[in-house]
């Protein structure tokens, strides 16, 4: 598929396209709030802590204390020390139990649990619990608090420096503070506590005690101003946003891969023939009596005027020969045909309208012309030509029904021909044959001995381009005889602007009383 073509189809696919988009931001929006209301809105407060190495060089009353590179083994050992469990118990133990349970931030189902009004600490205790007395159960609540607190603290190097970024969430934002300050200094205690050193000459303790691997906090935590995350318009417009964009990539993707003919460029692709253009689609109400089918008349004479000019650029005289035909039954290729004879016969020429798919079409008269002798009748020359056609159904305008005889692919054609050239009377100098679709493609053959010219009707949205395919395949040699396509029943949403611009120029139509139309089937 070209570009063109793939962008054609989505200008006729924009009301789609627009649609999914719709639906997708709504959803979106909706997953946003949604998260909105289930996301844990808390407080983070960050502190630093500077990692420094001393060493004792010289002996003696005059050895010197020097500071050396940390490595990044050292940076890392503290990282995890300020993870470890002897950290946080005394942070724990400096707070207290229950308040870290408080002001911590629950998770997902903890959360859901208290919107819906239920504490999910009020559950049974197991019978482990119950067994081993409240001093287990104490020891599960300080492991829970431990694992709840490492979660929500963040500990990380600022780059390649020697400094520790600590990082602590809480539902307060005093509270986040307090926390991040309580782990930095319980880190600092545990330094300070290995690495202390107890000597008997008071002129190195001083200098001794600062020997090793030290920190010291250079940034202490204050309370945050504002909560963590984004707020919740600016969710609702990300997830709108988001929503609408996956669902213009679900309709570009869906219109992309759908291979059902919609465009001219795609029917001139698979047809090597040219596309006359689109017959909208008007459905006879009372709502749209005035401009929409007047607009629809204007295109349609349009379409069927290109079509009379690309037969008369191939043909060399009277009388013609045009078949029209469709890849599926009810795309609305009788209403077509018996339109396209009514535009001719209104020029003044006179056209013979042949019904050679048994579609039975309506002509306003007091007898049933499906039970009357016709087509099928006078190919077996049973009848005369002037026993079948029906004279005058419209100006210029007559009318052979498909008789009441099965059809049968080794009719001879030529009957036909024969029988309107032979009548002294009958001078046609267009013969209209509405045949069967491609589905029967054997019978469109067999009429193929006297065509001259063939047209497809194609109704919009409805025939991929393999059945197009496929039905071109099954004529064989009649391919040739392709002399284009009309896309027919094209809604009004999906007619481009210069299409449309084309309806401006309207000129009144004089529709005759004989109208031939099939039952049922909209323009």
């Amino acid at each position: 598929m070209g570009l063109s073509t793939f962008l054609m189809k989505v200008r006729q696919r924009k009301r789609m396209i627009r649609r999914s988009m719709l639906i997708a931001a709504a959803v979106g929006s909706l997953v946003g709030l949604g998260y909105s209301l289930v996301r844990s809105q808390a407080f983070s407060a960050s502190s630093e802590l500077l990692i420094s190495n001393t060493t004792l060089q010289l002996s003696g009353p005059d050895a010197v204390v020097t500071q050396i590179l940390v490595e990044n083994s050292l940076i890392q050992s503290a990282i995890e020390i300020l993870r470890s469990n002897s950290v946080l118990d005394r942070v724990i133990d400096r707070v207290g139990l229950d308040v870290i349970e408080r002001i911590l931030p629950k998770g997902f189902s903890e959360r859901v649990l208290g919107r819906m009004g239920l504490d999910p600490t009020d559950r049974p205790l197991s019978n482990s619990m119950q067994a081993s007395g409240q001093e287990r159960a104490d020891a599960d609540r300080r492991r829970s608090a431990i694992r709840n607190l490492r979660s929500n603290t963040l500990i990380a190097r600022v780059g390649a420096s020697q400094i520790i970024s600590i990082r602590s969430r809480a539902l307060a934002a005093g509270d986040a503070a307090q926390l991040t300050n309580e782990i930095a200094s319980a880190f600092v205690e545990v330094q300070n506590d290995t690495n202390a050193v107890v000597t008997t000459s008071a002129a190195l303790r001083e200098r001794i005690k600062v020997l090793g691997p030290t920190a010291r906090i250079i940034s202490e935590a204050f309370p945050p101003p504002s909560r963590d995350g984004l707020g919740e318009p600016l969710i609702l417009i990300l997830g709108a946003g988001a929503g609408g964009m996956l669902g213009l990539g679900a309709g570009l993707a869906i219109t992309f891969l759908n291979r059902r003919l919609r465009s001219s460029s795609q029917l001139v692709a698979l047809t090597s023939a040219e596309c006359f253009g689109y017959v909208p689609q008007v459905v006879r109400t009372k709502s749209n009596t005035g401009s929409d089918v007047k607009k629809a008349w204007t295109l349609q004479n349009i379409v069927l005027r290109r079509a009379r000019s690309a037969v008369l650029e191939q043909s060399e005289r009277p009388p013609r020969f045009v078949g029209v035909t469709s890849c599926q039954d009810g795309e609305g290729k009788t209403t077509v045909a018996a339109e396209f004879a009514k535009l001719i016969s209104r020029d003044g020429q006179r056209v013979l309208f042949v019904d050679a798919s048994r579609c039975c079409p309506h002509i306003p008269g007091p007898q049933d012309r499906s039970e009357a002798a016709g087509l099928q009748e006078l190919l077996r020359g049973e009848v005369a030509a002037s026993e079948v056609i029906r004279a005058q159904v419209g100006s210029n305008l007559d009318f052979m029904p498909s008789g009441r005889a099965l059809t049968s692919p080794d009719l001879l054609w030529g009957n036909l021909v024969s029988a309107i050239t032979g009548e002294r009377d009958q001078s046609y100098e267009w013969i209209i044959l509405d045949l069967p679709s491609l589905v029967s493609a054997v019978e469109v053959r067999s009429a193929g001995q006297i065509l001259d010219d063939l047209l497809i009707v194609v109704e919009w949205g409805r025939t991929s381009e393999g059945q197009m395919e496929r039905g071109l395949e099954a004529l064989g040699s009649m391919r040739h005889k392709v002399r284009g396509a009309v896309i027919n029943k094209t809604p009004w949403s999906s007619l481009d602007a210069e299409t449309l611009a084309q309806t401006r120029s309207f000129v009144p139509v004089r529709q005759e009383p004989g109208h031939i139309t099939r039952k049922g089937e909209p323009l």
